[in-house]
């Protein structure tokens, strides 16, 4: 591995701090009603970024990845339905790679504090120099579920944003509503 004869392709599976000042630290948090740019900042701590050294999900390789082309079959979906959502996944380096493309969801508004990001969709894809594949996730109400406030296991309706991408922090962004 350390000669390049075999390309890694693990990802992490916590989120690594830039500082243990940080501790806890993970990518799915509740948000905290903080955000920046408006002189309020979870973090009174101005010596280091608030963000991860390395987020959940992150991985290395000794190729590149090029994400774009992020698609979703309709930006409503219904209790009992299914949306597809897909994108193109290309190898931009010189070298053969694998890579776990990852989706992560984000329910906006519900009955209780939603995490500000969830991995609910994942696949490890192999890709030649050059090549290029199209990687789909299917989202149903049932992958939105959770237990609310009434201690009942539902898909509360309601605007939701989904990433995909290589880690939690960097991703192609789109929109879909639960009706």
């Amino acid at each position: 591995m350390l000669f390049g004869d075999y390309n890694p392709a693990g990802k992490l599976p916590v989120s690594f701090p830039r500082d243990v000042g940080q501790m806890p630290f993970y990518y799915n948090h509740l948000p905290t009603g903080r955000t920046k740019g408006v002189g309020v900042f979870w973090s009174h701590y101005t010596d280091e970024k608030n963000d991860a050294l390395f987020p959940f999900g992150y991985g290395l390789s000794y190729t590149t990845f090029k994400y774009s082309n992020l698609q979703l079959s309709n930006d409503v979906l219904e209790q009992n339905g299914e949306i597809t959502v897909s994108a193109d996944v290309k190898n931009t380096g010189d070298r053969p790679g694998e890579e776990v493309v990852q989706m992560y969801i984000r329910d906006l508004v519900g009955s209780l504090s939603r995490p500000v990001k969830e991995l609910k969709g994942f696949e490890k894809i192999s890709l030649e120099p050059g090549e290029q594949k199209q990687v789909s996730f299917q989202i149903s109400s049932e992958d939105l579920a959770f237990y609310g406030a009434s201690g009942e296991w539902k898909a509360e309706p309601g605007e939701f944003k989904l990433w995909v991408g290589p880690h939690s922090a960097k991703g192609l962004e789109g929109n879909f509503e639960l009706q």
